[in-house]
């Protein structure tokens, strides 16, 4: 074990190889270049985001607390790291200030100050939170100071509970004035290993104050699309980071900042995150699965900052629901798969929590962290120095002015579909290097600029594969862009929900009956060197109050069209319809398998994983010379109305392990168990449940 020991005190440096013989991605990410040691993410990979938004009316704060019990709380739940909090969402600060508003139950303690001792004591880093957008307090006493929308309203969130919180506009210039002397008071005071800036975004239609307006004039942003909004959003973002983090770093070179506004990247490099990414020293994936986002928000987002060049964590929640929710719990089965993804995918790991107000830790909530963080703990160095191993380059379809939620819906359909399939992907946008792939999907509505056109070119006429559907493929103002594939196109379908009729020679399950699609499509045709996979089936009309035929959608002709639904070409597959989307929306596995069969016509099955259940992950990674695997086997359900719930460990039992033909021998990473082989060569898992780690020595040779 010793080769696996952490490498204190080297700076190593970004390290990007590709094993073009099997058309795979090595992607390294650096470890800290701001000093002389690694970058706390790897040295520091279990952390608490530990909330205290504590309203102003309770009386009764921090009556109980102590901090070297809450210190020694945290040890022994194997955390070493903990976001704490300087001020909070209504406005409060948790230390005696001259710069802000300190909560009236503090009474002249100093929280932060004690926190911070106790917890260097412990050996644990606590990066510090401070909140931009929503601070209650101040948006009452200064309202020329809140984000506007253009009518002239405020600009608040509105979730449907009482108690929305009011956005405060950061890029008014005294507001900012006064989130900076906060900031300076914190850096002057206290011992500060990094900073946490949350709320760094506008809501949907803001802002138009006269601050912001100007920005708006002089950048030509003046009218209210959703296109204008993201260029807006993404610029102020990068003036807000770039200012905020040269002020933390002028004072604390070591320290972490991260600014929270999601991850979301888009095909243009001057939307999204990356205008704001040289502007911070690591990513988080907020993404609470029982929250909001999902179980299928964190997977997209993760391979996405996986390949760039910052170390990341992912941010879950004890919580049984969402933020706040005291006296959630979710099982550990939950907590484990939450936890285990991002490690398999090589991020850190954050548990979000609150504090309650008189300052005790929920002890059944550190109960649970500490049983997964035990096991994170315990296999930080199986993944030690190891980088991404990937195949698939999913192109983002997200672009300014197309609708985010229908964007997003492609996007974790596509990387769902690989993930089932045990295809490793990467999410890339207009910017990324797609050299290294075996495959490149163009997503329902990847729009293709005129540099994303050449570079796309260069990859295909170098034998590189392409899955392109829907729309994906056409320029800004909607023309076809990839002049060099044979494909024609003819508006939109007019009849539909359509049927998928496959011919037998590609697909001979489906060509016995048609398979419905729900979404429309395009009216797509192939030229020379194409034939057509699957043909599209009308039906006899569109479903109105006039025209219908029984419950749902009308039934399909006889005949199929003259648009087919699948073309396949030299190197390449177009889907006319947007069958990820399709597939995230609905659960049509026709739009998977078909999707499937056309990954194996360009690039064979998936190396690793092939054959083994769509709800089992496997994730490869390299390690030095070694190949290692990560498979989970956690499924969510929706057992409730609200949230799907995750409370049982499948098991590996009775399934077996496709590899290449190169591979001999695969090993248990706790036991060092050799797996045994079946008859046809694959490897027999054990009778193990939830997380199974294998290492397969010297497959780099």
């Amino acid at each position: 074990m010793a080769e696996r020991r952490f490498i204190q005190g080297r700076c190593l440096s970004v390290c990007i190889q590709i094993d073009s013989s099997r058309g795979f991605e090595i992607i390294g990410v650096p470890l800290y270049s701001m000093s002389t040691s690694l970058h706390p993410l790897v040295t520091h990979q279990r952390q608490i985001h530990l909330d205290f938004h504590t309203s102003p009316l309770i009386p009764d704060l921090l009556k109980d607390f102590d901090a070297r019990t809450f210190a020694k709380t945290m040890k022994a739940a194997r955390v070493n790291s903990v976001t704490v909090f300087s001020k909070c969402h209504h406005g409060m600060c948790y230390y005696p200030t001259k710069a802000g508003v300190e909560h009236p139950a503090l009474k002249g303690r100093d929280m932060l100050g004690e926190t911070i001792e106790a917890l260097h004591r412990e050996g644990i880093r606590c990066p510090i939170y401070t909140t931009m957008a929503w601070e209650a307090d101040i948006a009452l006493k200064k309202p020329e100071w809140r984000m506007m929308r253009k009518n002239g309203l405020f600009a608040d969130w509105e979730h449907g509970h009482p108690g929305q919180w009011k956005f405060l506009n950061w890029m008014h210039p005294d507001y900012q004035d006064y989130i900076e002397a906060h900031l300076q008071e914190v850096l002057d005071g206290y011992d500060v290993d990094g900073v946490f800036f949350d709320i760094c975004f506008f809501p949907k239609g803001a802002c138009w104050s006269d601050p912001c307006r100007k920005i708006r004039e002089k950048n030509n942003w003046l009218n209210d699309g959703i296109d204008t909004h993201e260029y807006f959003q993404a610029y102020c973002q990068a003036a807000l980071s770039k200012k905020f983090n040269k002020i933390v770093q002028a004072k604390h070179p070591q320290a972490t900042t991260f600014f929270n506004a999601g991850a979301d990247c888009f095909m243009t490099p001057d939307a999204g995150v990356r205008p704001r990414y040289k502007n911070m020293t690591h990513f988080e994936v907020e993404s609470l699965p029982s929250g909001f986002w999902g179980y299928y928000h964190f997977p997209r987002l993760a391979r996405t900052v996986f390949t760039w060049d910052k170390p990341w964590l992912g941010m879950t929640g004890r919580f049984q629901k969402m933020w706040g929710d005291f006296g959630g719990l979710k099982p550990q089965a939950a907590l484990e798969y939450e936890c285990f993804r991002s490690q398999s995918l090589g991020g850190a790991n954050s548990v979000g929590d609150q504090l309650p107000p008189r300052g005790v830790l929920d002890p059944a909530a550190y109960q649970l962290i500490g049983a997964v963080y035990e096991q994170c703990e315990k296999a930080e160095p199986f993944y030690e120095g190891s980088k991404p191993f990937v195949q698939v380059g999913v192109v983002t379809p997200s672009y300014p002015g197309l609708d985010c939620d229908t964007s997003a819906k492609s996007e974790e359909g596509v990387v769902q579909m690989c993930e089932e399939s045990h295809y490793e992907c990467a999410v890339l946008d207009g910017v990324s290097d797609y050299k290294p792939y075996a495959v490149l999907i163009l997503t329902d509505t990847t729009v293709v600029s005129p540099e994303v056109k050449v570079k796309l070119k260069a990859y295909y006429d170098k034998g590189g594969k392409l899955i392109i559907s829907y729309r994906a493929g056409f320029d800004a103002a909607g023309k076809w862009a990839l002049d060099f594939l044979p494909l024609s196109f003819h508006g939109e379908v007019e009849k539909f929900p359509s049927f998928w009729r496959a011919q037998a020679s590609f697909w001979p399950e489906a060509a016995k009956s048609d398979r419905v699609f729900y979404t429309q499509g395009m009216n797509a045709l192939g030229g020379k060197g194409t034939s057509v996979l699957i043909e599209r089936v009308l039906p006899y009309f569109n479903r109105t109050d006039v025209t219908y035929s029984s419950h749902c959608q009308t039934p399909p002709l006889a005949k199929a069209d003259k648009f087919p639904a699948a073309i396949g070409g030299k190197n390449f597959v177009y889907f006319a319809d947007p069958i990820f989307r399709e597939y995230r929306q609905a659960g049509n596995t026709t739009a998977r398998d078909g999707w499937l069969l056309a990954m194996k016509h360009l690039i064979g099955e998936a190396p690793f994983g092939a054959g083994l259940p769509t709800t089992v992950t496997c994730s490869p990674r390299r390690r030095n010379k070694d190949l290692i695997l990560t498979l989970l086997h956690y499924v969510p359900v929706r057992k409730s109305l609200d949230i799907d719930v995750c409370e049982e460990r499948m098991s590996f039992a009775g399934e077996a392990l496709r590899c290449p033909k190169q591979v001999s021998a695969v090993y248990v990473y706790e036991t060092g168990e050799s797996l045994q082989r079946n008859v046809s060569g694959a490897f027999l898992l054990p009778m193990v449940k939830g997380r199974l780690l294998l290492e397969i020595p010297n497959y780099f040779k």
